[in-house]
């Protein structure tokens, strides 16, 4: 069974949406899985997706070279009690330990590009600008982090899914300390992000990569899916305010194959007229 650890950054209680293009709605509905995509495959939109401000990133740095010095250090002492003919295995421990520093320069942004997520917006209200970004002509589905847990609680596959809400950062800012670059739930890579995207709102579910314990394996940025209850999941489907009737038809054509029951799909209201208004000058 999956393991959903929500951060204290949320309560049950939250409404998420999730903005969907018709094609991403529908494999949702029938493959009855949330699909998480890795952070690489977002490079092109936030090329510092998976990154830290220079702060953060030069702690998590300070400890590799940390641990670097200390075994040149210990080598260097080692040498002087050791016979001149042992001087070739010195120098390769010595250049395997110089390699510490950028090797674990590779494995961070190795690490942080494989971490596959799944993005919500947290509002109780859908957003215009959510719409335009992501979905004119789909879907926004409703739901609240109490229902997300029952729905994935239900897959009968056994990853460990982080939930928490997104930090935003003014990367910016001189003054910022180590502290400043870990959201309130304890999270690193992958759930900070510069302010430009604070308009998001973003709560984000999370899955990193399975690795060898001391593995330095680099590995290939790959997909992954968790099964989910649809019925719990989905509290709403709200066509989009731009689609046209067509669309309109064939999102409840699809809830219906699929069923997803009637009563929750309805047409977004944020486009409606409102002439109404000015009936009170009657």
């Amino acid at each position: 069974m999956a393991t959903l650890k929500v951060g204290k950054s949320l309560k049950d209680t939250d409404i998420l949406w999730r903005y969907l293009s018709l094609d991403k709605f529908i494999d949702l509905v029938e493959s009855k899985t949330i699909y998480f995509t890795p952070l690489a495959w977002y490079s092109k939109t936030d090329p510092f997706e998976g990154y830290m401000p220079q702060a953060g990133m030069e702690a998590m740095a300070s400890i590799s070279r940390k641990y670097q010095d200390q075994h040149i250090d210990a080598l260097e002492k080692l040498a002087q009690t050791l016979p001149e003919h042992a001087a070739p295995q010195i120098r390769k421990l010595r250049e395997n330990a110089e390699s510490h520093v950028p090797t674990m320069k590779a494995l961070f942004k190795n690490i942080s590009a494989c971490l596959m997520v799944n993005c919500w917006y947290r509002s109780t209200h859908e957003s215009e600008g959510m719409w335009g970004l992501y979905s004119k002509g789909g879907v926004a589905i409703r739901t609240s982090v109490g229902a997300l847990k029952s729905a994935i609680s239900d897959s009968e596959q056994s990853p460990v899914i982080h939930v928490g809400a997104v930090k935003y950062i003014d990367f910016s800012v001189a003054s910022l300390k180590p502290s400043d670059c870990v959201t309130e739930d304890g999270h690193l890579m992958g759930m900070i992000k510069r302010v430009a995207y604070g308009h998001e709102q973003e709560v984000r579910m999370y899955i990193t990569r399975d690795r060898e314990k001391g593995s330095l394996e680099v590995q290939e940025p790959a997909p992954t899916r968790v099964s989910v209850n649809v019925d719990k999941l989905l509290e709403a489907v709200v066509i989009s305010p731009f689609a046209g009737e067509s669309i309109n038809r064939s999102v409840r054509a699809v809830c219906k194959w699929s069923g997803v029951n009637e009563n929750i799909v309805s047409k977004s209201k944020l486009l409606d007229n409102c002439e109404y208004l000015l009936d009170v000058y009657k």
